[in-house]
């Protein structure tokens, strides 16, 4: 089908979601690539903010100041992009809604064709997909990110029980209907909110349109180990159905490495001849203190803690650790002998209760 002979639905308003953080040197040519290459279209832009120290959002409220059409919204608390791009979407006035990036690696012209297929095919949702094929090199990525990117497609796929070439893109259209009916189902999936979007709703009727990943043109790329931690666990929690929210599967990998941390340190200071209730001591100060740190710096980064509230958090998650092991030693003992005398059962059903009752006392008591 040849989608440049379709054009889209005049009387429908198309809104752009564009979600940013420290990208004031885009935001001006973003808008002047929108009005030159949509002229035909009506539509509006939202500057979605995370309260960027580089003055992005002031650069795009001055630059709204002489036209309607844009607006901006800035965000104080509850940042990431997933969550900037379902407040923009909520506070849109368009009939279709846009998430895409102000930094020239979405290209505003392949809405036109994005428009074209979601109405000629009676679609909920359209993506723009990256052409990732193995042999093709991409400007925009690096060949380490484009390998992540189609191993991260491989893997989404799975969760979504059918092949699409890109469900990680961050460039998509979708009717404004549909999605106020899966927007109370969507979590916080880091920069894939179309997979979340998707897995809400398996039955929205989907499409995908190529399109060439362009370059950035200023400013650096926001994806970080943070980033993704975030994916990852957010698809192990898909494959468990949500039966485990993606909070506590990131804390217990973390309590996972801090077993490493510790054993690691114990047979360290053992090494140098210490009783084994000093290096045990050690260990267990250490490990705690590492599985402190991570979860402040991954499953709670939305929370982290800084400064003297992190000297606090630090202690409390001390004495949270140590009332823990006095949960893990009475569940153990009560299963081994009440319920089964068999160690490694008994041991398990102590850990289970010890990490159950660290992640609730954390969650609401620590990273509030």
């Amino acid at each position: 089908m040849n989608f440049d002979q379709v054009q889209p639905v005049p009387q429908k308003r198309l809104s752009i979601i564009a979600p940013t953080y420290n990208e004031i040197g885009n935001v001006i040519p973003f808008a002047e690539r929108v009005k030159s290459t949509l002229a035909g279209i009506d539509w509006e832009i939202l500057f979605v903010d995370d309260n960027s120290a580089d003055g992005t959002a002031r650069k795009a409220f001055e630059y709204a100041a002489d036209d309607a059409r844009i607006r901006t919204i800035i965000r104080l608390d509850d940042r990431g992009l997933a969550r900037s791009s379902i407040q923009g979407m909520l506070s849109a006035r368009g009939d279709l809604l846009c998430v895409m990036d102000v930094d020239g690696q979405h290209d505003p012209a392949v809405l036109v064709d994005m428009i074209a297929r979601l109405e000629s095919d009676n679609l909920d949702i359209v993506s723009a997909a990256r052409r990732l094929e193995a042999d093709r090199a991409l400007e925009g990525l690096s060949p380490l990110r484009q390998r992540l990117s189609t191993f991260g497609n491989w893997l989404s796929s799975l969760v979504l029980g059918r092949k699409l070439s890109d469900p990680l893109t961050g460039f998509f259209v979708m009717r404004r209907s549909s999605f106020l009916d899966v927007a109370p189902r969507l979590g916080d999936p880091g920069f894939k909110l179309l997979l979340d979007i998707l897995y809400s709703n398996k039955k929205l009727r989907h499409g995908e349109v190529p399109f060439d990943f362009g370059v950035r043109t200023h400013g650096e790329s926001k994806l970080d180990i943070y980033v993704v931690w975030k994916f990852v666990t957010f698809l192990l929690s898909k494959m468990t159905g949500g039966l485990l929210p993606v909070s506590l599967i990131s804390f217990l990998f973390v309590g996972g490495s801090g077993i490493f941390v510790h054993f690691a340190v114990l047979y360290s200071v053992l090494a140098f001849a210490l009783p084994f209730i000093a290096a045990q001591t050690v260990a267990t100060l250490v490990a705690a203190t590492s599985n402190f740190l991570l979860n402040n710096l991954l499953t709670f980064q939305d929370k982290r803690l800084y400064g003297w509230k992190k000297a606090l958090g630090y202690l409390k998650f001390l004495a949270v650790s140590a009332v823990g092991i006095v949960a893990n030693v009475s569940a153990a003992t009560l299963a081994y002998e009440r319920l089964v005398h068999v160690v490694f059962l008994a041991t398990l059903a102590g850990i289970a209760i010890d990490t159950v009752w660290k992640f609730v006392i954390a969650n609401r008591f620590i990273w509030k």
